[in-house]
């Protein structure tokens, strides 16, 4: 395997391991390098290969595919995406801006420009090639690309499509060294140079000049850097060797033993290496190591390298076999860190530094959360313990401020106190805020020594107080005292002002010391808002309010404002500042908690620098420092103390590059996408165009602005925000230019970006349409001539429509109430049928004279049915069919299908056969009448198209839930064409000529399959010409409790306390005495009336505890007598009959007060169900008397 080299020096790595720590250069730049994971979106962390294309785009060859990188995040191509292997060795652009790939078993394989398509070239394909396991891939300026192989050497694919195969040869000098080729480089004189696991070589152009093995640490290379002036390096396990330009080999410049390759040389000259601990960088002819710290692995780690890469903006890549990409921006030398390490005295006693003052010789004091005071020498870096976290001082406390007066007093506050130190001896005295003499005021105060030879402790919660340099006090001013700052004014910063007065700003705005009255006054010329911080340079002023800069001049005893400033508009953060420093060429450098912000005046340009810039925080506090001598400054970070020169921090002033990275747009229900490059044209009913923008700039993509403007409908610049994003919901027809403009963190605006495109009109405002359109407008005369004919047919036609519409809606209301009337009046001379032949069920009857009254009833459900079937053809085609949701017995059901159809077969000779599978559901939930209808249409269909042989029901269980029914004949069976319509309303196998064979309308099979799809079910037919018919019927109800056969009535009346007094208004005689019946033999006390006027007599003496109207009562009906038995003071339940078909009445009934509902016929384990929520008047509880 190609990473053999890497895993042999593993081993010894790892023994030097407990023994890597950083060198302590203190002022050497340490460079802090962003690692790149699977959580960022690479596909894998197993780094092979890296390369950049013409656009600036980023293509990464990884453990597990392809994956290009624009700054914002990654694309990735895997198997799923064309690629025939995920494991990728190399990635090289060529000349023409086509991604080449080097897989471990499928061969080379090219991504097309459009990236779009992979192009492989493997063995299968190519029979030159010598393996498909490609190491390495380069191009020559020929445009011949090189591909170099294990085993199968090295490989040149001309701009012909020919491939050349070099192999080893053993008594051949000019061959190549070995055929396991791992490196290729190319110089810039077009030189291509060879590395392979037996040697070295230089393609000559016919030959292979070979590196002697003498030049090499060993043959069995692991790296191959060819430098812009030519020098190559060759790394090898035993260390590294290099060919300098005139040809000569020798040892490398930089020696150090612990340098393993060099991975490159940057455009700065400075060279990177592949050292034992880890990554290298020249420094003083020594490997410096470069410390590695992985988010992933949560602490230092040494990546096994094997390469690096410098991309156009001169960010360095370094490619890890083991623990993803680095990345290293390009202006990472601008800021020096220092931290603390543990147990190292020559690093900083504070790891936080909070307080920073100058000395007078150019050092620098620094104190912080060690609670120590160290003297540092920026130009060096040495770092001197005055004081090292002495507890006496403050007892432990962190100290926050620090000052150097004239006579080289240290002064130091801490919670509570502060304290003078001497830094020749390092004796000291304090003050704290209890003493019993000259106690300080206030908590927390900021020391500052102005020319009159005082020094002022100010109290962050506004308390002041001067002291002289024996600590003595010359004033003491509490806050909101006689003099003093306001009362609750937070103050931001103090500082000697350009009068040489104490200017303190806060949160009530910018105050002054007045020597001669002895108080704090307001700066004249500046507002009472919150000031954070203030700066001045000569008269020149300069004040931090929240998310601007202002300036003013000093002049005479106030402020002036001047034009200009910073604000937002300008890229300045909306937050407060912490502090701020002019530099020598007035640029403003403030700290904040969103990093360091360098504000040009002149300019109006503002800059923020965060962790991506180096910084080894943004939380910036503290107020930065700047050394008198030179302008260095200085700020104390949570995570080191920061140091840099300004005029070393500057903007990149280059353009940055721009790409147009989607063009897409939605048609037909899919996504359309355009090459960038190349004008496209887009459909009038195309939508939602879609324009992508990439700001390939990899240092900060967060601090990317995109503006876009289509020329010809935009007036001026659309803001698109980071998104880089323009979407086109819908354009007129024309034609197009979309610009694109971007801008990174440093606020230099890129070149413009255009993309031109097309809208097509429509047919209709096409030119041929237009030509037609004229056209037609010359016919415009002949048809004026005919117009009086034409008019007059015209009124004619639509009189017959009229004529034809009028008709039809008289029929169809002709229908609609011929079915509710049929509906009403078959319901209830039915109540009588049904009714009569339950209650004589329960006479003594012989069992013939019982088989009678069983036919009757069957007969009347039968002829119940029937009508139902017409008023469910009217419910279906009005869309307002209901099913009911109760508890059946399928048994039950099955067993009185049976019943009815069963005679009907006899009669015609048939074996009639029912089988019941033992997993069949007892209990179903569903419409019971639903269910028997679907059984009893389909069982008398079958029975009536079958002359000989039987008629069979199956019935069985649905997986996972349900029931199914299988309906089988040995008719005469149904062609293809037959089925096709089966189904359809009016429609019969061999239309008239069956109907008048069999009889029958042709819905039963069309009512069917809807009540079936209404069920969630489905219902199909097999069958063939003379071999029968097979209707099958799945009806996914869920399964229950079988319900009890009986109607509880004895059970519901103890349960109640007895039976009930119950008011009957039925005004048909018939209906009256069935329900009556029915009722008394329940048990129940029922008295009848036949109309509104008595009902409402009876219910003022009767006592009843429920009472049961018809809603169709003559005269008053049953909701007019409803709402008079409420007004009356009838409180007991109103239960409605009707023999009413329309769905509307029920819910009619339920607003109107009616506690339950039935429709006519009915029975009396109907009535028992209506009457189970009805409690006795004994069952009641009254209530107590007030």
């Amino acid at each position: 395997m190609k990473s053999t080299s890497w895993w042999r020096r593993t081993g010894w790595i790892l023994l030097l391991w407990a023994s890597w720590m950083i060198d302590a250069g203190a002022m050497s730049t340490v460079p802090r390098l962003r690692q790149l994971t699977i959580d960022d979106g690479l596909p894998s962390s197993r780094i092979h290969g890296i390369a950049e294309d013409r656009t600036g785009t980023l293509w990464i060859a990884t453990g597990d595919g392809l994956a290009s990188y624009d700054g914002t995040g990654f694309r990735v191509w895997q198997a799923e995406d064309g690629l025939r292997d995920n494991l990728l060795w190399a990635v090289h652009v060529d000349a023409r801006n086509r991604v080449w790939v080097g897989t471990d078993r499928a061969g080379l394989a090219m991504l097309d420009v459009d990236r779009t398509h992979f192009r492989f070239y493997d063995r299968s394909n190519t029979p030159s090639m010598g393996s498909d396991r490609v190491w390495s891939i380069a191009s020559t300026p020929d445009g011949a690309l090189w591909f170099g192989t294990s085993p199968g050497g090295l490989h040149r694919l001309d701009v012909r499509g020919r491939v050349d195969r070099f192999m080893p040869a053993a008594r051949d000098a000019g061959s190549l060294p070995g055929a396991e080729v791992g490196q290729l480089a190319v110089s810039a004189k077009g030189e291509l140079w060879v590395g392979t696991l037996s040697g070295a070589a230089r393609w000559t152009g016919t030959r292979f000049e070979r590196v002697p093995a003498t030049a090499l640490k060993s043959p069995h290379l692991n790296g191959l850097t060819v430098e812009p002036d030519g020098t190559v390096w060759f790394g090898t396990d035993e260390g590294v060797s290099v060919r300098h330009p005139g040809g000569t080999y020798g040892p490398a410049p930089t020696q150090d033993p612990a340098i393993l390759q060099l991975l490159l040389r940057d455009r700065s000259g400075l060279r990177w290496f592949d050292i034992l601990k880890g990554l290298g960088f020249e420094n003083g002819g020594k490997a410096e190591v470069a410390p590695l710290y992985s988010q992933a692995s949560h602490g230092l780690v040494r990546p096994s390298w094997v390469s690096a890469f410098e991309d156009h903006e001169g960010g360095l890549w370094f490619v890890s076999y083991t623990h993803g990409l680095w990345y290293l921006n390009p202006d990472w030398r601008q800021f020096a860190v220092l931290t603390r390490r543990v147990g190292d005295r020559t690093t900083m006693a504070n790891a936080q530094v909070n307080g920073i003052a100058p000395t007078a010789d150019g050092g620098m004091w620094l104190v912080g959360n060690g609670g120590s005071l160290d003297r540092l020498d920026p130009d060096t870096g040495h770092i001197r313990h005055v004081i090292d976290d002495d507890q006496r001082v403050s007892g432990g406390l962190s100290w926050q401020h620090v000052l150097q007066d004239r006579r080289g007093q240290v002064w130091v506050t801490f919670a509570g106190g502060v304290a003078r130190i001497d830094p020749r001896s390092g004796r000291y005295v304090r003050w704290l805020s209890n003493d019993a003499r000259a106690p300080i005021l206030g908590s927390l105060n900021i020391p500052v020594e102005t020319p009159d030879g005082r020094i002022w402790l100010i109290d962050e919660q506004g308390s002041a107080q001067a002291r002289d340099y024996d600590g003595r006090i010359l004033e003491s001013l509490p806050a909101g005292s006689d003099g003093g700052l306001p009362r609750e004014m937070s103050v931001a910063q103090t500082a000697p002002g350009p009068d040489g007065a104490l200017w303190v700003a806060g949160s009530q705005g910018l105050f002054a010391w007045n020597a001669l009255l002895h108080r704090f006054e307001p700066v004249p010329g500046v507002d009472r808002r919150e000031t954070h911080a203030f700066a001045w340079k000569g008269n020149d002023v300069w004040l931090a309010r929240f998310g601007a800069l202002q300036p003013y001049r000093w002049q005479g005893p106030g402020l002036i404002p001047l034009p200009g400033g910073v604000d937002t508009r300008h890229g300045m953060p909306l937050i407060a500042a912490e502090g701020i420093v002019i530099d020598a060429e007035g640029i403003l450098w403030v700290t904040s908690m969103r990093g360091l912000i360098r504000a040009d005046p002149a300019r109006q340009r503002v800059r923020v620098y965060g962790v991506r810039d180096g910084l080894p925080s943004q939380e910036l506090a503290e107020a930065p420092v700047a050394r008198g001598s030179d302008g260095l400054i200085l700020v104390g970070t949570p995570e080191g103390l920061v140091m840099f020169q300004p005029r070393q921090v500057r903007p990149n002033d280059n353009e940055p590059r721009l790409a147009l990275d989607t063009i897409e747009v939605h048609r037909d229900g899919r996504r359309v996408r355009f090459d960038a490059g190349v004008p496209f044209r887009l459909r009038h009913d195309d939508r939602d165009l879609r324009i992508v923008a990439r700001l390939l700039s990899f240092n900060d993509a967060r601090h990317h602005l995109y503006r876009s403007r289509l020329v010809g409908f935009d007036t001026e610049w659309v803001n698109n925000g980071a998104s880089g994003e323009r979407v086109f919901s819908q354009l007129p027809p024309g034609r197009y230019r979309l610009e694109f403009q971007a801008r990174g963190a440093d606020q230099v605006w890129s070149q413009p970006q255009s993309v031109s495109f097309a809208v097509s009109p429509p047919w209709w405002q096409t030119w041929t349409a237009t030509a037609g359109f004229a056209g037609l407008a010359l016919l415009v005369g002949w048809w004026t001539a005919d117009v009086y004919r034409r008019r007059l047919k015209r009124r004619h036609a639509w009189q017959w429509s009229e004529h034809e519409r009028e008709v039809a809606e008289q029929a169809s209301l002709a229908k609609t109430r011929f079915l509710a009337t049929l509906g009403h009046e078959v319901r209830t001379p039915m109540t009588g049928v049904l009714g009569m032949s339950e209650l004589l069920m329960d006479t003594p009857l012989d069992q013939q004279q019982r088989g009678y009254v069983d036919s009757i009833r069957r007969a009347g459900r039968h002829l119940l049915r029937l009508v139902n079937d017409a008023l469910d053809l009217a419910r279906i085609e009005s869309g307002r069919l209901e099913l009911a949701d109760a508890p059946f017995d399928l048994r039950t059901v099955v067993d009185e299908a049976a019943t009815l159809m069963a005679p009907l077969a006899r009669q015609r000779g048939l074996s009639f056969l029912i089988t019941v599978d033992p997993d069949a559901p007892r209990g179903l939930r569903g419409d019971v009448n639903r269910v028997c209808q679907i059984l009893l249409n389909l069982l008398a269909n079958a029975i009536k198209f079958t002359e000989q042989g039987s008629v069979s029901l199956r019935v069985s269980a649905l997986s996972p839930q349900g029931v199914r029914f299988e309906i089988a004949d040995t008719g005469p069976g149904l062609s293809e064409e037959q089925q096709a319509w089966l189904f359809r309303r009016f429609e019969q196998a061999e239309g008239a000529r069956t109907a008048a064979r069999y009889g029958g309308s042709g819905l039963g099979l069309a009512i069917c399959q809807e009540l079936t799809a209404e069920m969630g079910g489905t219902i199909g037919v097999e069958s063939a010409p003379g071999e029968g018919a097979r209707f099958l019927v799945e009806l996914p109800l869920p399964s229950v409790a079988a319900p009890d056969a009986h109607d509880g009535a004895e059970a519901l009346l103890a349960a109640r306390g007895g039976p009930l007094s119950l008011l009957l208004v039925e005004d048909d005689p018939t209906v009256a005495e069935v329900i009556c019946g029915l009722l008394r033999a329940q048990g129940h006390r029922v008295v009848h009336v036949a109309h509104a006027l008595a009902a409402l007599a009876e219910a003022t003496t009767g006592g009843f505890d429920a009472a049961l109207l018809d809603l169709d009562l003559p005269g008053m009906d049953g909701f007019a007598l409803a709402q008079q038995l409420r007004l009356q003071g009838f409180t007991r339940p109103l239960l409605g009959i009707t023999a009413r078909a329309d769905a509307e009445v029920e819910p009619q009934a339920t607003a109107a007060g009616f506690q339950g509902f039935l429709r006519k016929p009915v029975t009396g384990g109907m009535l028992a169900g209506l009457l189970a929520s009805v409690p006795g008047r004994q069952a009641l509880t009254p209530a107590p008397l007030p």
